[in-house]
């Protein structure tokens, strides 16, 4: 008789130090150094890195961004959910947008909002099952959803806004 395959335990949190070495070791070409810069700009505040972890080993990570720097109406903004290729098709990606989701709320926000460009087409139909609804608002901005894969993006990448409502649950 054989075991039933064990189901992943799947648990999010926000990052610490301890956890850089495996966020760095699934760096890519194209985001050499990232990981590290964004526990920085956690460490200054309002910027909230969030891992995903299978088995306890960090196995992805989402940014909860809500400083209003740059100028974008957009805060808070839901930014580079990176799920690692290995541990795809497992819902850590849904986990642990929940949990940034759940974050928001903590901290007195009504919505949340991202950029999705349409060269990163596996990312519309998660965050519409996740309850994020178009704008019908666009912006010009650097091609963050390609950013963690293979793609080449573009010269002029240009995001759809979504956004959703954290009143309802």
């Amino acid at each position: 008789m054989t075991e039933a395959p064990k189901t992943p335990q799947i648990e999010t949190r926000l990052a610490t130090a301890e956890d850089l070495p495996e966020l760095e070791a699934n760096e890519t070409a194209k985001t050499k150094g990232h990981s590290a810069s964004y526990l920085e700009k956690q460490a200054a505040g309002g910027y909230y890195v969030v891992v995903g972890l299978i088995d306890g080993k960090v196995s992805g990570r989402v940014i909860l961004d809500t400083v209003q720097d740059d100028g974008t109406p957009l805060v808070p903004e839901m930014k580079l959910l990176w799920v690692f290729p290995q541990a795809r098709r497992m819902g850590l990606g849904a986990k642990m947008t929940q949990h940034l989701e759940e974050l928001a709320r903590e901290l007195g926000y009504e919505e949340v909002f991202l950029g999705v460009t349409p060269d990163n087409p596996a990312a519309i139909p998660l965050y519409i099952g996740l309850g994020y609804t178009p704008t019908g608002d666009h912006r010009s901005a650097l091609n963050m959803s390609v950013i963690d894969g293979e793609g080449e993006g573009t010269d002029d990448p240009v995001e759809a806004i979504y956004r959703k409502s954290l009143l309802m649950r």
